[in-house]
């Protein structure tokens, strides 16, 4: 079966630079019968990646599960910071909840029930973007409050050592990759892009140099003076400041790219906040595990449906 064709928004224009939903809507939502919204963000260590990135199950959800799926670019570091980041999501679920959209959608999606998700670096956006952690220390107003989060196998600290201990080579690459070869991507003075293509350069090689030199938290936010632990997850949500909407965590035990204790750690933050949370972590099964096409994610629009009926 051909995959399902999308809807191509342009959502703001920041910096010159044009930034895209890709939206796919349900063929039975109509505007007396309207789909809840998942907007979905790519991971990348939000160095790298694509809207393009979306996984089989994404795209046989509309069909599946009635919902309508975004997925939505972001600028990308080190050309844009952190905080730069967290106002294109923003601007993205804005857009979302906007006049304009409900038009080009044939007003036939409900944006009063959102769910943001995420994978990998895109768990962690929608954990930001979702309760808001992280916006106060960037002078930016929190988004709205959404429905429910799913993270899957999100970054949720940089004080992991994971993401500052040099690894020369990574655990999973057979090579160190030097730095001439990521000389056009590292440069915070090169041009401003929102996306890389999956087969890219950039999509190929970036993300690994940046675990190999453990060089993350420089990336995202050298020059704004924002210590990193502004946008660390769990101490963030056991202050008791923060929105926290029902969530669902999903990480795989052996993943290399992303250590499991960072979804431990939020979901132990949520368990003792006696917070609503679905938490699975799956034994013996590495990062992008839903990249396959027979990972259903029964489970995460199980939640879905649950928390829109709500």
């Amino acid at each position: 079966m051909d995959a399902p064709k999308p809807l191509e928004l342009v959502y703001s224009s920041v910096d010159g630079l044009d930034l895209y939903l890709d939206v796919f809507v349900p063929e039975s939502a109509t505007e007396t019968s309207k789909a809840p919204v998942f907007i979905w963000w790519h991971g990348g260590g939000l160095l790298q990646g694509t809207r393009k990135g979306t996984a089989p199950h994404h795209l046989s959800a509309p069909a599946k599960h009635n919902i309508c799926i975004v997925s939505a670019d972001y600028r990308l570091a080190p050309q844009t910071r952190l905080p730069g980041i967290l106002a294109d999501c923003k601007a993205a679920m804005d857009f979302v909840r906007s006049p304009a959209f409900a038009q080009a959608t044939g007003n036939r999606v409900d944006a009063s029930k959102m769910i943001l998700s995420g994978s990998s670096a895109g768990g962690w956006l929608s954990f930001l973007v979702g309760t808001g952690v992280g916006y106060a220390a960037c002078g930016l107003e929190p988004p709205s409050p959404v429905s429910g989060i799913c993270a899957l196998y999100p970054i949720s600290d940089l004080a992991d050592p994971f993401w500052t201990t040099k690894q020369h080579p990574v655990s999973y690459m057979p090579r160190v990759v030097p730095d001439e070869e990521v000389a056009p991507f590292i440069d915070a003075t090169a041009d401003k892009v929102a996306f890389s293509p999956m087969n890219s350069k950039r999509s190929s090689v970036f993300y690994h140099y940046m675990v190999q030199e453990g060089i993350l938290e420089s990336l995202l936010l050298e020059g704004t003076g924002i210590p990193g632990s502004a946008f660390a997850v769990a101490p963030a949500l056991k202050t008791g400041k923060f929105i926290v909407p029902p969530m669902y965590v999903i990480h795989g035990d052996i993943d290399d790219k992303v250590p499991c204790r960072q979804a431990r750690d939020v979901v132990e933050a949520l368990r003792e906040l006696k917070a609503d949370v679905e938490y699975e972590e799956l034994p013996g099964v590495d990062h992008l595990f839903d990249r396959d096409p027979n990972c259903a994610m029964e489970n995460m629009y199980a939640f879905v449906a649950r928390v829109n009926k709500s």
